[in-house]
């Protein structure tokens, strides 16, 4: 396969993933990347491969299904060692992130530590500012994860400060969740509501230029490339909302607060019907417990058990034909 009808054939694939067509632009690149002679196209479609396997990942870990979340940053991490030896530093360092976010929410913490350590060198060595803040951001959840607040907070401190920055406001919130989680571990109730105050804030401030951002493209019809990413954004942003509903319905509780608990307790539900995060089948809300994720290929995603139980080939939703299911 030449220089030409690689770039056709990850141009295809990157038509398929934008359409959500996952699976398909996977398989399209897979092609690529054993048939190409073309080293630059090669290069280019192994970065597709490993960022869509990350993104997918990623998601997994906001609905916490956290088995899936490991899987698909491992199989990043298999494609840059079969087909990347010796100049994709970048992708492993990425990849080696994502399977350190994965194995500290399964509660693998030396697994954790380890990944997490292997991208922060690649960080360092290339001066990647970004992957720096995220690896130091890692690096404060696996030290609160253990218990060790007092190393935890300076790292956090760290990350913030990076994320500040290079104007990662995302990456700011979800800081300020981390530190606001170590208040709460320390019983400083106030300080933890503080803090969830502030990342309440900044997501509202995200969510908004997400929004606007997105009538925009729709509006124009230019940059629709961009949909999927705000799409995953906006979803990881509604998802922070949810986290940070929670830690302040806790502590609304803890503090005997009745009508402010009562607000959080309506925002969360209403943020679960506006991301449309609960199970078809039995109701249940997805992203606030580990538990087995299944995506249809009509994008409906239910619990696996749930699936498996109903015994239907169509989506319960849609009733779109389901007998091959996809990953989101």
């Amino acid at each position: 396969m030449g220089q030409d009808q690689t770039k056709q054939q990850i141009e295809k694939g990157l038509q398929l993933y934008q359409s959500n067509q996952t699976e398909k632009a996977l398989h399209v690149w897979m092609k690529v990347l054993e048939k190409s002679s073309d080293l630059v196209g090669r290069f280019r479609v192994l970065g597709c491969l490993v960022t869509a396997h990350s993104e997918m990942g990623r998601y997994k870990e906001m609905l916490k299904d956290y088995e899936k979340a490991l899987f698909f940053p491992c199989k990043a991490a298999e494609l840059v060692n079969d087909y990347g030896k010796g100049w994709s530093l970048k992708y492993r360092a990425m990849s080696q992130y994502h399977m350190a976010v994965a194995y500290r929410l399964l509660g693998h913490l030396g697994s954790a530590m380890e990944c997490c350590e292997e991208s922060m060198k690649i960080a360092l060595q290339h001066g990647d500012r970004p992957l720096q803040a995220l690896c130091l951001l890692c690096f404060a959840d696996i030290h609160r994860s253990r218990g060790d607040l007092e190393t935890a907070f300076p790292r956090y401190d760290s990350a913030m400060s990076i994320m500040t920055e290079i104007g990662n406001r995302l990456g700011q919130v979800q800081v300020l969740l981390g530190v606001a989680k170590c208040w709460m571990a320390r019983k400083s109730l106030d300080k933890a509501l503080d803090t969830i105050e502030r990342a309440q804030d900044l997501a509202e401030e995200v969510g908004n230029k997400v929004q606007q951002q997105g009538r925009a493209v729709t509006g124009t019809g230019t940059g629709l490339g961009l949909v999927p990413c705000l799409t995953l954004l906006f979803a990881w942003l509604q998802l922070s909302q949810l986290k940070l509903h929670c830690l302040s319905e806790a502590i609304c509780r803890s503090k005997g607060l009745q009508q402010e608990l009562r607000a959080h307790v309506v925002r969360f539900h209403e943020c679960v019907e506006e991301t449309e995060l609960y199970c078809g089948l039995c109701g249940e809300s997805i992203g606030e417990k580990n538990s087995r994720l299944q995506a249809l290929p009509c994008s409906h995603i239910f619990h696996l058990r749930c699936l498996q139980n109903n015994g239907t080939r169509s989506c319960p939703n849609c009733r779109r034909s389901s007998m091959k299911p996809g990953f989101v």
